[in-house]
């Protein structure tokens, strides 16, 4: 299992990759996953990295960097077929160390918290008001010195 920094890597652009982070979006179209990857890559702030395990890919993290040594995750997404065989841990450990981050921060829904309880991210819910409604969110927090430790 290998991650590659893959912000100008013609895959992104392949139905292959749109098929895995299409899970970190809200029914997204083809185009406008296009359009988030080129945003992504407009941002000088904003790192992707894929996941290779054998010969293919199966996983993207997508981190934005901050001044204070903070990576904040914006989408990560396994191949379904690949899922539950460390490669979104291996991603988010990999892919602080290659950034050089203190702390890796998440925002999600409760169902992805397992993952994030999993790969040792301190997890707190809290109530975010929408005018249509309140909806329970989780910050999450990894300590990645902490973590490595253990």
């Amino acid at each position: 299992m290998e991650i590659i920094p893959a912000k100008t890597d013609p895959w992104l652009a392949s139905c292959d990759a749109f098929a895995i982070y299409r899970q970190c979006m809200y029914k997204p179209t083809f185009e406008e996953y296009l359009n988030e990857v080129a945003s992504f890559r407009a941002d000088p702030a904003k790192h992707i990295f894929i996941c290779r395990v054998s010969d293919r890919y199966a996983g993207i993290i997508v981190l934005e960097t901050a001044s204070d040594n903070t990576a904040e995750i914006v989408g990560i997404a396994v191949a379904e077929d690949c899922q539950r065989r460390g490669i979104g841990s291996f991603m988010v450990r990999e892919a602080a160390q290659a950034l050089n981050a203190d702390f890796v921060t998440a925002e999600t829904d409760s169902e992805a918290v397992g993952f994030y309880e999993h790969t040792r991210f301190v997890v707190k819910s809290f109530v975010r008001h929408f005018s249509d409604g309140d909806v329970t969110r989780c910050q999450c927090v990894l300590d990645v010195k902490q973590s490595v430790r253990h």
